[in-house]
């Protein structure tokens, strides 16, 4: 039976947040494997729609953004979510009105304009209405910015991941060199800084530590031992849920 927002009700989601390179995908991934659960990284909606403004002609240049026409946009476009494809490094695919945006989601233009996209009201209403629609479907570990203070304010489980400049910078320098994108770590450090500052100081739904979120710091992981570090919060929550006779409150 599919959860209730509202009246208390506690969602069998586990909402992870975080600013860019913090390591949400990659946890967020890897727990949602080892417990058996969908996975939505709510950021490809956000990077999908900012491709198909590109397509349209909607975005000439990120500062000159129309957030009218974005808005009408959200609105209109069909996102439908699937398996990623094989050998894709996406946690899913997502296709606009039917056409795959997947293979663009990481391109240096959606890159350099996803955020003054999600940062638009009107889009953020709209796609959150939509995320919520999936968060009440059962089961499923949710990555974003908005997860646990907006989309799913009831989640059984609010972890907010973050780490230093430096190492984050780092990480994602590594990840884009890795799919053959050419960039200085000061590129990425100031472009990491430019994106930190508009989520955090966006009007709606900013960046932020959810109320009761676990603070978990990753600078100073290697990959493994942050998983392990998420996943031994989320099962102390489920254990901590589970009614005497063995079932899930």
């Amino acid at each position: 039976m599919a959860n209730e927002i509202g009246a208390g009700a506690r969602l069998r989601v586990v909402a992870i947040d975080g600013p860019v390179a913090s390591g949400k995908t990659v946890i967020g991934k890897a727990v949602a494997e080892r417990l058996d659960w969908p996975m939505l990284d709510t950021g490809i909606m956000y990077r999908a729609l900012t491709w198909a403004a590109i397509e349209r002609g909607l975005l000439p240049d990120p500062t000159a953004a129309d957030p009218a026409a974005l808005v009408r946009l959200a609105e209109a476009v069909d996102l439908s979510v699937g398996h990623p494809p094989a050998g894709s490094p996406e946690t899913a695919s997502i296709a606009v009105d039917g056409a795959d945006a997947t293979p663009h989601l990481r391109s240096k233009a959606v890159e350099a304009a996803v955020s003054v996209v999600a940062s638009v009201p009107g889009v953020r209403e709209r796609m959150v209405e939509q995320q919520q629609e999936m968060a009440r479907e059962g089961e499923m570990v949710m990555v974003g910015r908005d997860i646990g203070t907006v989309v799913a304010q009831e989640a059984l489980v609010k972890i907010y991941l973050h780490a230093s400049d430096a190492v984050r910078a780092r990480r994602r320098a590594e990840q884009m060199r890795a799919s053959g994108r050419r960039v200085t770590d000061d590129e990425v450090l100031n472009d990491l800084r430019n994106r930190d500052a508009i989520d955090q100081g966006r009007a709606t739904a900013p960046l932020r530590r959810a109320v009761g979120a676990e603070d978990v710091n990753t600078s100073g992981d290697d990959l493994e031992t942050a998983i392990e570090r998420v996943l031994a919060i989320v099962r102390r929550a489920l254990c901590e849920s589970a009614a005497p006779d063995g079932r899930s409150a």
